[in-house]
């Protein structure tokens, strides 16, 4: 399901993957943090060395996002709006959720990443709890599912997979195909 974060996240970062509109908001931020004083359409086109026309075009779909503001007769980047954005998407990210309830975890994920792994033999049965809940599930499923549904935290999923088994949030049956959520496990 899209919902609006997403939507909005897109469409800026669609606007943003064509170089001269991407150059415009670099440019605009480079330029603030220089002299603070915002550029007027004509010093845009010169900057991005573009005619008028086409930088009033760019210029147009930025402002749209909210990506720039007016400022008198001039335009400035408004870099807060991808922050926004950022956080919105966050917000609606699962393992945000997940996080609330085990602060001292936070700090090894960013944006729903694992981008580092805490000291296992202490946060070990903290994170394979939180990844137990993010991945739950009913009856038995394979490897493979159980890879694709750890793939949205970490591309070491092996790795997150035996965790979760040493931890006793998964069980694997005897010929290591098939997995289940432990009956025992503690939300």
């Amino acid at each position: 399901m899209t919902t609006l974060a997403h939507a909005r996240a897109a469409e800026m970062l669609s606007q943003l993957s064509h170089p001269l509109r991407l150059g415009i908001v670099a440019e605009l931020a480079r330029r603030q943090a220089d002299s603070g004083r915002p550029l007027v359409l004509a010093e845009i086109a010169a900057a991005v060395n573009v005619p008028i026309r086409t930088a009033g075009d760019a210029v147009s779909r930025l402002y749209a996002l909210g990506l720039l503001d007016r400022e008198g007769d001039g335009y400035v980047a408004v870099l807060s709006t991808l922050r926004e954005a950022a956080d919105d998407l966050d917000a609606e990210n699962p393992v945000a959720a997940l996080l609330a309830d085990m602060p001292r975890l936070r700090g090894v994920f960013s944006h729903g990443r694992l981008i580092a792994y805490p000291d296992l033999r202490e946060h070990g049965p903290d994170l394979a709890r939180l990844l137990g809940r993010l991945i739950d599930f009913e009856g038995s499923v394979d490897e493979a599912e159980i890879n694709a549904r750890l793939a949205v935290v970490s591309d070491d999923v092996a790795a997150l997979r035996r965790l979760l088994v040493d931890e006793g949030v998964l069980v694997r049956d005897r010929a290591g195909t098939r997995y289940e959520m432990a009956r025992s496990r503690k939300g």
